[in-house]
């Protein structure tokens, strides 16, 4: 009867170890797969792959570009309706290359690459979060990732638009 017992605790040892191992594993290919696309995003910035950065945002973000990009052409002489933008954007076109070129005077990927420190937030659903830590600031950025068609898509709207 003890061997027998014995055998049996072993055998529930090993299926919570395997068990265990494999949750660890998938949680840890979760995160991989978030902090590449954060850390992509960023890189592609950087690179000026500005196509790749489009790529890697959520809906949202890049419908609120869009529509900031209309509003602001609309404040002008040049009159132009809401699907001409979403059209030259969809096609990588003038407006597209115009926009992002701004972006990236504005604002320095190196900065976040090379000079922050980052770490896992909560993952929870289809939602998760990077703590962003720059070195010369005191407090963090929050970076948020959403799981949007099965592919992991930064939230640049979401991340940063918060602050305006």
């Amino acid at each position: 009867m003890d061997i027998m017992f014995s055998k049996n605790l072993i055998i529930i040892f090993i299926f919570f170890v395997v068990i265990s191992s494999t949750v660890t594993l998938h949680a840890d290919k979760i995160k991989d797969e978030i902090l590449n696309t954060a850390e992509g995003f960023f890189i592609a910035l950087k690179e000026k792959r500005f196509a790749d950065v489009w790529e890697l945002l959520t809906i949202k973000s890049k419908n609120t570009i869009i529509s900031e990009v209309y509003k602001d052409i609309n404040k002008t002489k040049a009159k132009i309706g809401k699907g001409v933008v979403r059209e030259e954007f969809d096609k990588k076109g003038d407006l597209f290359l115009i926009y992002w070129n701004a972006f990236v005077k504005d604002f320095e990927p190196a900065t976040v690459l090379e000079q922050s420190v980052w770490s896992m937030g909560q993952i929870k659903d289809n939602k998760a979060t990077i703590i962003l830590q720059y070195k010369k600031t005191e407090y963090p950025a929050e970076l948020k990732i959403y799981k949007e068609n099965g592919k992991w898509q930064f939230g640049l709207v979401e991340s940063f638009w918060t602050r305006k």
